[in-house]
Formats: C-alpha cells, sequence, structure tokens
C-alpha cells in the first residue's frame, strides 16, 4: 500500500464502517462482586485497580463497542483455600459477598451471576435517553434481528463461561450432570464456555496462570501439570456443545487438551482462543504455537489478541499497543485475514496497557493500525467482521 492511498478518516472506519465486538470481557464480575451499576464511571489510571470498570456501559458507549461477549466467571474456591489463604478473611469482612460468591455450587453461583448481568443491563440507568441502550441477546438470531436496526441500535450483550467449572452443581456430579448443566446454559444463551480457567476441573486441566508480578509473599505460586490434557467427562461436553451449537473456547487449557480437542473437533464446528497471545512472540504455554493458529483457522474459527501485555510480550511493559499489534500482525500472516479478532480480557482483573486501559480508548488501536497500513478490510475484519462470522457458522 502506498502512501497516498492510506485512509485517514480513522473516526468513520471505527464507529461507523466496523462493528466493534469484544470476544472477552467480564463486566458481570464487577456487578456481582462489588455490587456495581452497569452504568457506574470509571475513568483510567496508570495504576493496577481491582475495582476499576474497564467495560462498563459507558466505557462501551464511547469506545463504540457493538457487540460484547460477557464472560462469566464463578471464583473457584482454590483462590482462598489454596493460592492466597488470606482472603478467607472476607468470610468475616464481607459475609455476604462470601456468600454470594462461595454459598452454593459452582452452577448456582455462576447463574446467580447471570441473573445479576442481566438485572444491570435492564436496569433503567442502561436503557437512558440519548444514549444506546445495551441489551442482553441469546440467539444468533436475536442477534442479527439487533444489528439490523441501524447506527442507533443497542450494544448487544452475549453470555459466556469462563471455566467448566461451572457446570458443576455439587459433590458426586456426573457427567450426565453435566450434560444436563450444559444444556440449561444453552437454553440460557450461553455463546461459548472457555473450557478451562485456574484450576483442574471436570472437563480439563489449565496452564499455569498466574503473572509474575502477583506472586508475592508465597501467594499464587502452585504450579500446574502441562502435560495433563481433557478428561473422559470431557470429550463428552465437547460432543455435546458440537451437537448444541456452543462455541469451545480453549484459552487457558493445556498444550495437549488442546491438541486432543483440534483432533476431536476437526472442522465440525469452528473453534476459538478468544484473549491469548502467539507463542512465536511470547513463548508461554498460554499462548498458540503457529501449528494451531492453522488448525483453529481449518475449523474456521478465530482467535482474538488480549489486552495484557504480560501475555502478548516476554519483556515488562505498561504500554501494549506496540504489542497488541504485532500480535495481530503475527496471526494474520499465521491463520490468515479471516480468522483474527481482539479479545480484551477488560474487568478481569488484568492489568491493562497504560495506552489502551479501557473500552472507551478502543478508537486508539484503529488509529495505529491505519498507520501501521492495514487495511479499513482487514480493520473490518479485525474489530467484529470475524467474529460476527463465527457467531453465524457456530452459535446454534
Amino acid at each position: 500500500m502506498s502512501s497516498s492511498t492510506i485512509d485517514p478518516d480513522w473516526q468513520r472506519i471505527h464507529y461507523a464502517d466496523s462493528t466493534i465486538v469484544d470476544l472477552h470481557a467480564h463486566p458481570g464480575l464487577k456487578i456481582s462482586l462489588f455490587d456495581k451499576a452497569f452504568t457506574a464511571p470509571f475513568h483510567a489510571s496508570g495504576a493496577f485497580n481491582p475495582f476499576s470498570f474497564e467495560s462498563g456501559f459507558s466505557n462501551l458507549h464511547l469506545g463504540g463497542v457493538d457487540v460484547l461477549l460477557s464472560a462469566i466467571y464463578a471464583p473457584e474456591r482454590q483462590i482462598v483455600t489454596q493460592e492466597a489463604p488470606a482472603l478467607q478473611a472476607l468470610r468475616y469482612l464481607r459475609p455476604r459477598l462470601w456468600r454470594k460468591v462461595f454459598g452454593g455450587s459452582y452452577f448456582d453461583v455462576a447463574n446467580r451471576m447471570l441473573d445479576d448481568l442481566e438485572r444491570a443491563v435492564s436496569a433503567p440507568a442502561s436503557q437512558a435517553a440519548g444514549r444506546r441502550p445495551a441489551q442482553v441477546v441469546r440467539s444468533r438470531v436475536e442477534l442479527d434481528a439487533l444489528l439490523a436496526q441501524g447506527n442507533d441500535r443497542p450494544i448487544a450483550l452475549i453470555h459466556c463461561l469462563e471455566g467448566a467449572h461451572s457446570l458443576n452443581s455439587g459433590p458426586g456430579t456426573t457427567t450426565q450432570q453435566l450434560l444436563a448443566n450444559l444444556e440449561h446454559y444453552q437454553r440460557r444463551g450461553v455463546a461459548y464456555i472457555t473450557l478451562a480457567h485456574f484450576f483442574a476441573n471436570d472437563v480439563v486441566h489449565p496452564c499455569f496462570p498466574w503473572p509474575e508480578n502477583i506472586q508475592k509473599l508465597n501467594f499464587f505460586r502452585s504450579e500446574r501439570d502441562v502435560t495433563l490434557g481433557l478428561k473422559p467427562a470431557g470429550e463428552a461436553v465437547i460432543e455435546r456443545m458440537i451437537e448444541l451449537g456452543m462455541l469451545i473456547d480453549l484459552s487457558h487449557c493445556t498444550p495437549p487438551a488442546r491438541a486432543r480437542i483440534y483432533d476431536m473437533v476437526g472442522q465440525r464446528a469452528p473453534l476459538l482462543m478468544t484473549h491469548v497471545g502467539a507463542y512465536a512472540i511470547n513463548p508461554d504455554p498460554y499462548n498458540p504455537q503457529d501449528w494451531e493458529l492453522r488448525k483453529i483457522a481449518d475449523s474456521g474459527g478465530m482467535v482474538g489478541v488480549i489486552f495484557m501485555p504480560y501475555w502478548l510480550t516476554p519483556h515488562a511493559s505498561k504500554r501494549g499497543l506496540n504489542a497488541i499489534v504485532q500480535t495481530l500482525r503475527h496471526f494474520l500472516d499465521a491463520a490468515g485475514g479471516e480468522h483474527v479478532g481482539i479479545g480484551t480480557d477488560f474487568d478481569g482483573f488484568i492489568d491493562p496497557p497504560d495506552d489502551l486501559p479501557d473500552a472507551a480508548h478502543l478508537e486508539r488501536l484503529t488509529q495505529r493500525l491505519l498507520a501501521e497500513r492495514f487495511t479499513p478490510q482487514q480493520i473490518g475484519q479485525i474489530w467484529g467482521g470475524n467474529a460476527l462470522r463465527v457467531l453465524r457458522q457456530g452459535w446454534g
């Protein structure tokens, strides 16, 4: 592309020509854990802030987000029993929060968090005049109907789950009960499940999850065996997900688990890795290697770039735009332009980059991609064209 063909109109490309889709963010965590209103304001700063609200309604509105795949995460008990026992003080300091998070099975907690999100999105403040409203959509038919409404259409939120532990409804949960709970979530409109998260569950084993900057005072240090993979119940869950039209997210799964799933699924359903970096740039088992990117592309699926410098670059950095663009370019080269997107992981208790700290600043990536000579067509695919194709192909 010559300099004379660069389209300088980034505002049109970002806000009018592109459908902005975030494959993975966690507004439901902040709503459920901290009783935040979906409309709670948030102004970014350079310091890590666990009480931030990067993907709240105001920021989604300012950043031009059209579709948010909202990942519900029921906190795993090993966080307080194994990784950071000091957090057990919350049992006495915040008894209501403790009961809400740990007072029931993972299945119960995840459903309560889905309820919390739905109430927050439907609250009057989220439907205020003068701004696009927000709406939970529970099928690709509902999504297409909403997208057809034009520029003033609501912001669509789509339910997803992070961690197949949310299928567990208590001690002695059988494979058949896991499958019944899976069908329950499908009826609630859950589009995908990230099979692994921080700890082993009934389905799969995870990679080591903790960034080095939180491994202090002997907290968050327990290792993971990355030779372990998919469990027998996991194979049944995956087969049923394909039958139900629920997308499979391989983020956090160990490399052997991912390899087994590539072999199982083949081209029967599009596979996702919604919030990752590139192994070729930052060689961590969490990140997919190039052969995996080709497997995901062959399935018709896609990978989403996480907005967390720790997973994107092997050296410490508080700025992330460079690493995000480098990772996007690598994914395009390895997987093809039809298989790349964005999965910010905002509000997942990450430390987002100082130069792209929340959803309100997403336009900065469009500006940078244009400066890096990505074409408007490529930018449109990255921001949402590819994600919408995968949803239409694999959801439901």
